[in-house]
């Protein structure tokens, strides 16, 4: 088994929960153990490491953040429990694209192990046809970091919200399409209590890593890559071009499109598991 920490955030605010795990990947040097960042951040919409804020609500009343991850506009608050897997280089698959199969196979255990059967689509998990989490990956440091969590309620409403609707037809589509997109561990089943989520994440990060995690602190030395990454991830966004140019991505398979006056869901691809 391979000695891994296990930093528990508990309730952080956006900025620090993104700051923190980047910060800890920052910090750790070559021989250091794996880690776990886990908590639950408050509301925002989170971006990717290379989108910017057009394809958001100019009038949302919602923090946005940018993550140094990959991936696509998510949404993340309290009913989420999040967290991020931080390794060394060596310790991960050579080929970044196999990373998700890596990083995710504990999670894949943990919600099986409550009865949700899930499937693991590209860096997205699936549940009865529909993304119940999603994933962004990237090297930070000498470290792998895959970040990810389990979506205990997607408000998709507030969601909504916070895009930018070019019509009125549009926001309408959109909250019907998230419904086709999204599901949530509320819909999938009975919501375990987080004490019991967390063992069983913990049993499946041994099962399938081989990694026994400890209960560890921040350490003196990650305090100042934490405080710098803050002030990167604080600095303004600049708006960017949109990933899809008439719409927004909503999951592997889904698009909203803007056709004219209308909007409607369309399909991207078919759905390949891996």
């Amino acid at each position: 088994m391979v000695p891994a920490r296990w930093i528990d955030l508990g309730h952080a605010d956006p900025l620090t929960f993104h700051a923190t795990y980047a910060g800890v990947a920052e910090a750790r040097a070559a021989d250091d153990p794996p880690a776990v960042v886990w908590g639950r951040a408050g509301a925002h919409v989170c971006l990717g490491q290379s989108q910017g804020t057009c394809e958001l609500d100019a009038a949302r009343e919602v923090a946005v953040v940018r993550r140094p991850l990959g991936g696509g506009a998510v949404w993340v608050d309290e009913q989420q429990l999040s967290y991020t897997l931080i390794a060394p280089l060596a310790a991960v698959p050579q080929r970044h694209a196999e990373w998700y199969g890596w990083a995710l196979a504990p999670a894949i255990d943990t919600f099986r192990a409550f009865g949700i059967a899930v499937e693991r689509i590209d860096e997205d998990l699936w549940h009865a046809g529909r993304k119940i989490a999603g994933s962004g990956a990237a090297t930070i440091g000498c470290s792998a970091v895959v970040g990810s969590s389990f979506l205990l309620r997607f408000p998709r409403e507030r969601f909504a919200r916070a895009v930018a609707a070019p019509t009125p037809a549009y926001r309408a589509r959109l909250l019907e399409g998230l419904a086709q997109a999204m599901t949530d561990w509320t819909t999938a089943g009975s919501v375990p209590d987080e004490c019991a989520l967390r063992t069983t994440f913990r049993a499946a990060l041994a099962g399938r890593l081989a990694w026994r995690v400890q209960e560890d602190r921040l350490r003196r030395e990650e305090a100042d890559e934490i405080a710098a990454w803050r002030a990167e991830l604080a600095a303004p966004i600049e708006v960017g071009v949109r990933r899809v140019p008439d719409g927004i991505k909503l999951n592997a398979e889904l698009m909203l499109a803007l056709r004219g006056d209308d909007a409607r869901v369309e399909h991207l691809r078919v759905r390949k598991s891996a």
